[in-house]
């Protein structure tokens, strides 16, 4: 199904993920064995393609490069179905990606021009319906501030409004106080977190009620924990994945799923297992993208 009446847009990181996969438990100071791998990245990146293939229509809102590898990257957007409108200037953002055997994985960003984002154009907010923002859009400058003032357009427009914890570090360099705060005052529908950064924004076992949203909270494997903005807190179990080869992306894929079934009226229970089902395809890959859906 083809969701052309509804606008998905993300805004945040287009960057290219030079992604190691090491063969051997890592050693330092010598040799490791490993596959190196160059894709396209960046958490919003891979939530608007991930949504794209589910049937969305999705609009990109990033800043790039002036170079090849930016090019590239934009095209490969628009190859895979996104609206992309990208600014320009300055280097293409890179991410280094560990990935170990068994597939836990450590990132070395350098975001570059991606943190650069200055302010957006206002046209690019017509026809918009939902918009989902990483914390890596809103925690740097001045990619922070043109971000907000396009929340707020989008907002006073009536569209729905999801935020991602997405990364313990990011939120406490920033001050997850100070993270909590902005929230709020962004006022989300949703918020998506795993279960290490839901501790860090919220403190051990506070209630959703402390942002105001919905929070949609993953923890590997294990059951997803919807949290309430009144108190309620669900758990809604999600199918094991067989030979998990890279988790790179899964969470993005997941919110994209969340996000596609939420926009076509599923509710947060149904939206999960779209999301879970949407995050299994990327573990069977290297990388962020999607195997094929099965059978």
């Amino acid at each position: 199904m083809v969701h052309k009446q509804r606008v998905l847009c993300v805004v945040g990181d287009l960057v290219e993920d030079i992604v190691v996969h090491s063969t051997v438990t890592t050693v330092r100071d010598t040799d490791n064995r490993s596959r190196i791998e160059r894709q396209r990245g960046g958490s919003a990146a891979n939530v608007a393609v991930a949504a794209a293939v589910a049937g969305a229509a999705v609009r990109f809102i990033g800043r790039v490069g002036d170079d090849a590898v930016g090019q590239r990257l934009e095209a490969e957007l628009v190859a895979a179905g996104v609206d992309a409108r990208v600014q320009r200037g300055d280097r293409t953002g890179a991410i280094v990606v560990v990935v170990e055997p068994g597939g836990a994985r450590t990132m070395f960003p350098d975001r570059a021009a991606a943190a650069e984002l200055g302010a957006i154009d206002a046209s690019w907010a017509s026809g918009v319906t939902w918009l989902h923002v990483p914390a890596y859009s809103l925690c740097a400058e001045p990619i922070g501030t043109s971000t907000q003032a396009f929340v707020r357009r989008v907002r006073a427009g009536g569209a729905g409004l999801s935020i991602d914890v997405s990364s313990v570090a990011i939120v406490e360099e920033f001050g997850t106080a100070a993270f909590a705060a902005l929230v709020r005052a962004l006022d989300p529908n949703v918020v998506f977190a795993t279960v290490e950064e839901a501790a860090a924004v919220l403190g051990a076992g506070q209630a959703a009620a402390v942002l105001g949203a919905r929070m949609v909270v993953k923890d590997g494997p294990r059951p997803v924990t919807l949290r309430h903005a009144d108190g309620r807190v669900e758990q809604v179990a999600v199918l094991a994945v067989d030979g998990v080869v890279d988790t790179t992306g899964a969470g993005d894929a997941f919110a994209a799923g969340f996000l596609v079934a939420t926009l076509d009226g599923a509710g947060p229970v149904a939206a999960v297992a779209a999301g879970a089902a949407l995050a299994a395809r990327t573990l069977l890959l290297p990388g962020a993208a999607l195997a094929p859906r099965g059978p």
